[in-house]
């Protein structure tokens, strides 16, 4: 005689299961449910007023995120979370009326304040779109194709590192002390990209807890060197520098000047700078941050062979945090004033809506 399985009630538990009415089963239902619950409040804490997943703000508003960090291995958000669309930078970049390129000398050159409180007075919004640890600008060709971003106005800050990688060059790399790769986030996808940018937030997390621990045990190493952090604004591109040393010293020395024999822009250079231009479209100027490698000679040649305004501000004396160019608070204050006042004859025409005008 064939025999068959009594078919299980409904909220009984199968053989070898236990019952959610037997303690054990209580037990692991409320495991299941703890964590659950765990991980819908951990999803909620790390979205909740933050620009995306776990993003760090420290302080700061809730479209700000920390950038830069790490112990050990430096690591940045920003190539991920723009290259990808990750939080809300890009949406806000393609609502910019001028956006200012560049590489880390344009990060701490510019103070976001500054320049959207005068811009604000034509009715213009402002952006920050430099790249620290990037001085060619085909990574930023590259987003600004990918997503179509069109202002009325780019500022190029024509910099060419003392020979050493021009912002018109065709390398997609990055360089974080000497460490020279390839941007990871030109060869991943979006996946990988999201992943990577929450990795990073919940490292620094962890690393933060871990050295509050080590602080207040005293068990610091005083001659540790700590990589210092950056935070930057998803809504226009600002950085907060605080961190760095001797940012916010009131004796720093103005940039250093090296002597420079010849500097002519390349043709390979204008080259490139045409096809940056052709790319971007707007109108186009351009100008040039105060650095070891400054050469005025360069920029000139580039703008008269692009048919472009170059956007000076007459000086060159603005204090400086590393001596090099990367200029501290009051220098970056000073820059971006003296820059906004050298702007403003192109200002009220596009504040009107004018089309790009000619030299």
């Amino acid at each position: 005689m064939k025999h068959f399985k009594r078919p299980a009630v409904l909220g009984e538990a199968p053989h070898g299961v236990a019952s959610t009415s037997s303690p054990a089963g209580r037990y692991l239902a409320g495991v299941f449910a703890s964590l659950l619950a765990f991980l819908v409040a951990l999803s909620i804490w790390a979205t909740t007023g933050r620009d995306h997943f776990a993003a760090i703000r420290a302080g700061h508003g809730p479209t700000w995120y920390q950038d830069l960090g790490g112990d050990a291995v430096t690591e940045i958000q920003d190539q991920d979370i723009f290259f990808h669309q990750i939080g809300s930078s890009i949406s806000h970049l393609k609502q910019a009326d001028v956006v200012i390129v560049g590489s880390s000398l344009v990060s701490f050159a510019v103070d976001g304040e500054v320049a959207r409180e005068r811009l604000a007075r034509y009715g213009l919004k402002f952006y920050n779109f430099s790249f620290v640890g990037i001085s060619s600008g085909e990574f930023t060709r590259r987003i600004a194709e990918q997503f179509s971003i069109h202002p009325k106005l780019w500022i190029i800050n024509a910099d060419d590192g003392g020979g050493g990688g021009h912002f018109f060059g065709d390398s997609v790399q990055r360089s974080f002390s000497g460490d020279v790769k390839t941007i990871a986030a030109t060869q991943h996808g979006t996946l990988v990209a999201l992943r990577e940018v929450i990795r990073r937030n919940l490292r620094w997390r962890v690393e933060h807890i871990f050295k509050t621990w080590l602080h207040s045990n005293a068990l610091e190493r005083p001659d540790r060197v700590m990589i210092p952090r950056f935070y930057r604004n998803a809504d226009d591109g600002d950085a907060d520098m605080t961190w760095f040393p001797r940012y916010l010293s009131g004796d720093n020395p103005p940039v250093a000047i090296k002597p420079r024999a010849e500097c002519h822009a390349s043709e390979r250079v204008v080259e490139i700078a045409r096809h940056f231009v052709a790319t971007v479209g707007s109108r186009v100027v351009l100008t040039l941050v105060p650095n070891t490698y400054y050469c005025e000679q360069q920029a000139r040649e580039l703008a008269q062979a692009l048919g472009i305004d170059l956007v000076l501000t007459g000086k060159t004396d603005y204090s400086s945090y590393d001596g090099g160019g990367h200029l501290d608070r009051k220098g970056r204050e000073r820059f971006t004033a003296d820059l906004m006042t050298a702007l403003e004859r192109f200002l009220p025409g596009l504040a009107a809506n004018q089309s790009p005008g000619t030299r």
